[in-house]
């Protein structure tokens, strides 16, 4: 059935109404300006959409309106309780299981199309594009900026293209019962006071009888009407807007003031009620405000609470509740206890329905039926849409058969009816391809609002939102490569066939990866690409099991995988895609893609480069010499294959080539190269650079490093040889006994073993061997290292020595008795006319070889130090003597004596010099100094100097001190004091 009503208002128009908190306008009309003019013609309706009366056109509100202009192409625009506090008609879509982007958006609303003089207004969204849109939402009944709700507050969510998810605030929300469109009491004011203080609509000076001068009158302001006005004003406007409301006046009388002063547009019994009236300002310009009615009271449907449960094990797993005593509080409360759900797991559901108890409402038992929920649910991608993944259906009834909801009373829910029509436990179960979140929804049939009896709809239902409990499965960053014969191996031998290994484990879930019976549960698999850097293949890997329970790891292996060319394999590897797709792997951070590269270093090294002599000093006059030198190396050729080569090594003076022969040298030992003599070496003053250098450009073997580093670096060492000008004096003019430094050592050990293998070609089969290393460890050793090279005794002996020690209790016949060391020590005693013995002791000792790691080889395993510390040095044999007495020439008598007797290995030597024989008194043959019995007593010294130009070790780092000692000892002649010392030894 379907009754026309129509309504015409003529004054003003009311799109160019602006609307503030309290509707206020600053628009400003002209006492003289021609009447505003508003049409608003409507049909009003009481079916459901289809034709079906669903309303008492006599006691009920219309269910919908249509526009007689066509208007929204002539679609109903529907009752709405907004924010559960005011009434209107609007175009958003009701029902809102069928709510899309496109039916829910406000921007179609005419009014909010309409363009505005002014684009000034406070808090637009942007003034260019339109004039109606603001950022947020003002405390309804206020004009004040303070009570702002804040930017992104708005009760309407954006759904067009422009600002979509904005919550933002629309002029216009809906329509009266008439037509007449209802400013958004959220709508802030385009010009609003600072604070409430500010803002007194009550106390503006407003003129009586507006429609008489500015709108045609509306129904309500023709006297017949005027006392169901008053009532109007008494029953809806205070209460919206209680500033109005003087308490000294009786309210009916308070109620006609205030009639006179605004034209009534719409029945506020109906919806809610818009007026508008017109003020003078002591400037004598008119503005005119706009406000809005109480709405009155509806019925209301609430979904008090919604509980999901585990139907294992009957635990609440979250729960929605509204507030069932207080119709005004709509807030919905979500309790998450457990924040996942699994797939392919059962839950239980309850709901309870309140018909709830509305202030000033006479509340009546419902009559629609049948008494019913509906239930749907959104999976994954679904969830954030307006699309079901299970569309919504009405088939959840309540626990015990009712035919009414009893107003203030509970209904509860916990039943569905299944294909077969009956009634079943109310359950649902996760789909097992479900993978991030599942979204349950239950809400109040549809029906009820189409009956009057629950217009207010977003307290309706209740949307419970839960995560899936990650079903995943996740491939191991660790991989192994398995050679022909079984074994997990490391180095890789070109031409020998690899297989691989890799780890799947179910990470989190319950349920099976793999059924033999079920194609789409297949078993994990992985996608690999392998290469040699010169080829590639992509294959995959099946699990051979199934990968249940939690925890479980599988390996799959891929035989055969490839077979080389050179000494690499790359292989990267990931859970293969048909597991994301079908949600056995939902935590994509463990499905790879993972690389791994097996290397076996392929290396040729040279180290240990040491030249002798490392120095040289030059004869006088000469700033150049031609020597022969002794190079000594170690060359190292690593590789798997286990294969000896033929290496190409040159020797080079600065750029020029002095020396390159052809080497075989065996595989993975340290070959130390028998010493290379290169005579006619031309030597300049200062440093002379050298350098050594294995398998040089053009390079006749390939070299590889797994670490990616430059494999050529190590191809090359660099000596050098110093050449000092000429230093005529053989005494030790700068004392430097020692020498001390620091080397750090970088060392390398591997140790392994022999295997064989059989490469087949059409030229046959034939056994290779290669190296498989078992372990392979690098680290470096910081050693502290000395030389010494000292005159450590000067050993003297007299008959008074002799004498001495007999009467101290030596042995006389004992071959040693009388021997005094006289360095640092008291003066060596001698009686004139007697004669003395002499003896120098020179110490050469170093630490560069007992202290220093050695290297070591043998079969696939060995060991390499660099540098190499402990190379044998020549301790010079000679020193010089200066006694106490000249020549015939006038000269100290100087002894250069050579050929010591020594003890010791080079590292710790002992040299004892001696005086030379010679004829004395034509007696004897003897090494004794005689003193002349005419010298005078005292003390005469004699100095030992030794060699002064040993550079000792060559493995300390380069210097241009040279090691020498010097000592002065004392002679003391006791007896007569007239005599010199003899000029000459008495033959």
């Amino acid at each position: 059935m379907i009754r026309k009503r129509k309504i015409l208002i003529r004054g003003i128009g009311i799109t160019a109404l602006v609307a503030g908190a309290l509707l206020f306008s600053n628009q400003v009309i002209d006492s003289k300006a021609q009447r505003l003019n508003l049409t608003a013609g409507v049909t009003e309706h009481w079916d459901d959409g289809h034709g079906n009366l669903v309303r008492d056109p006599q006691t009920d509100l219309p269910t919908y309106i249509t526009f007689n202009d066509g208007r929204y192409d002539g679609k109903p625009v529907w009752e709405q309780l907004h924010e559960n506090k005011f009434l209107w008609y609007s175009i958003a879509e009701p029902d809102r299981t069928k709510r899309n982007n496109a039916n829910t958006d406000m921007l179609r609303m005419v009014e909010n199309r309409v363009p505005r003089a002014n684009t000034d207004y406070w808090k637009l969204v942007d003034p260019q594009w339109n004039q109606n849109v603001k950022l947020g939402s003002m405390e309804p009944g206020f004009n004040s900026k303070d009570k702002y709700r804040g930017d992104n507050s708005g009760t309407t969510v954006m759904t067009g293209d422009k600002y979509f998810g904005k919550h933002y605030e629309f002029r216009y929300l809906g329509y009266a019962s008439n037509g007449q469109p209802i400013e958004n009491p959220y709508f802030p004011s385009d010009y609003p006071a600072e604070t409430v203080s500010d803002w007194n609509p009550e106390r503006l000076n407003w003129i009586p009888e507006p429609w008489l001068y500015f709108t045609t009158p509306s129904p309500f302001d023709d006297d017949s009407m005027f006392p169901k006005k008053v009532d109007f004003f008494e029953k809806y406007f205070f209460k919206q807007n209680p500033s109005f409301r003087r308490s000294w006046l009786p309210i009916r009388k308070d109620a006609e003031y205030w009639a006179k002063m605004f034209t009534l547009h719409n029945d506020p019994s109906r919806s809610t009620g818009v007026l508008t009236g017109w003020h003078k300002t002591a400037s004598g310009r008119i503005y005119y405000a706009s406000f809005i009615m109480a709405t009155p009271p509806q019925s209301n449907l609430r979904l008090i609470d919604l509980q999901i449960k585990d139907k294992e094990t009957g635990k609440l797993v979250a729960q929605q509740t509204i507030n069932e005593s207080n119709d005004a509080d709509n807030e919905k409360k979500i309790n998450i206890v457990e924040p996942h759900v699994e797939a392919g797991k059962t839950y239980t559901i309850t709901a309870k329905v309140k018909n709830m108890i509305v202030p000033d409402l006479q509340g009546k038992d419902t009559k629609h039926q049948p008494i019913r929920l509906y239930q749907a649910y959104k999976v994954d991608d679904d969830v954030r849409t307006y699309d079901y993944t299970f569309p919504p259906v009405e088939n959840v009834y309540p626990t015990n058969q009712v035919t009414t909801i009893k107003y203030g009373g509970t209904v509860d829910f916990s039943k569905q009816k299944n294909a077969a029509g009956n009634e079943v436990q109310w359950e649902f179960t996760v789909p097992k391809t479900a993978k991030k979140e599942v979204m349950f929804e239950a809400g109040i049939d549809y029906g009820f609002y189409l009956a009057g009896e629950n217009i207010y709809q977003d307290d309706d239902f209740a949307e419970l939102r839960l995560k899936i409990k990650p079903e995943d499965i996740g491939v191991s960053s660790d991989a192994v490569l398995i050679n022909q014969n079984g074994k997990p191996v490391q180095d890789v031998v070109p031409f020998q066939t690899y297989s691989l290994r890799f780890f799947v484990e179910k990470v989190t879930g319950k349920l099976q990866v793999g059924d033999p019976n079920d194609p789409s549960n297949p078993y994990a698999t992985v996608e690999v690409t392998v290469s040699d850097k010169k080829t590639s293949r992509t294959l995959k890997g099946v699990a051979k099991e199934v990968l249940t329970p939690e925890g479980k790891r599988v390996a799959i292996d891929v035989p055969n995988a490839i077979t080389p060319s050179t000494s690499i394999i790359e292989a990267t590897w990931q859970l293969a895609q048909l597991h994301r797709d079908n949600g056995q792997s939902t935590i994509f951070t463990n499905d790879g893609p993972y690389s791994n590269i097996w290397a076996s270093d392929i290396n040729i090294s040279v180290n240990n480069f040491k030249i002798k002599p490392s120095s040289f000093m030059l004869p006088a006059g000469q700033n150049a010499t031609t020597e022969t030198l002794s190079f000594d190396f170690d060359i190292m050729n690593q590789n798997v294959e286990n294969q000896d080569k033929d290496i190409d090594v040159v020797i080079k003076k600065g750029g020029q080539v002095i020396w390159s022969d052809t080497v075989y040298v065996p595989a993975n030992r340290v070959y130390t190269m028998p010493p290379v003599t290169v005579s006619g070496v031309n030597l300049g003053s200062g440093e002379n650079a050298f350098s050594v250098e294995v398998n040089p450009t053009p390079r006749k073997w390939f070299e590889f490093l797994k670490d990616g580093s430059n494999p050529y670096v190590d191809n090359i060492a660099y000596n050098s040889v110093m050449v000092h000008p000429n230093q005529p004096a053989n005494e030790c003019l700068i004392l430097n006994n020692e020498n001390t430094w620091t080397t750090t050592h970088y060392i390398r050990e591997w140790h392994g073993y022999k295997e064989y293998w059989t490469h087949c070609t059409d030229n046959g089969c034939h056994q290779h061997s290669y190296c498989v290393t078992t372990s392979d460890e690098s680290w470096t050793e910081t050693i502290d290292y000395y030389e010494r090279y000292t005159i450590s005794a000067v050993m003297f002996r007299s008959k008074l020595t002799k004498d001495q020690a007999i009467r101290d209790g030596a042995n006389p016949n004992d071959p040693n008795v009388g021997w005094v060391n006289i360095v640092n020590g008291k003066p060596g005693q001698v009686k004139a006319g007697y004669g003395f013995e002499i003896k120098y002791i020179v110490k050469y000792q170093t630490n560069t070889f007992s202290a220093s790691p050695k290297p070591w080889s043998a079969t696939c395993s060995g060991k390499t130090v660099n540098p190499r510390h402990g190379s044998r040095v020549d301790a010079p044999d000679t020193i010089q003597v200066t006694m106490p007495f000249n020549d015939k020439s006038g000269q100290p008598v100087k002894y250069n004596l050579n050929s010591p007797s020594e003890s010791g290995r080079w590292d710790n030597l002992t040299q004892t010099y001696e005086m030379p024989y010679h004829n004395a008194f034509n007696m004897k043959n003897t090494r004794e100094v005689f003193i002349n019995e005419t010298a005078k007593d005292g003390n005469y010294p004699i100095r030992i100097d030794t060699y002064p130009f040993f550079y000792g070790s060559y493995d300390k780092p380069q210097t241009a001190k040279y090691l020498c000692d010097y000592k002065i000892v004392r002679i003391q002649i006791l007896g007569s004091d007239i005599d010199d010392v003899k000029s000459h030894i008495t033959q």
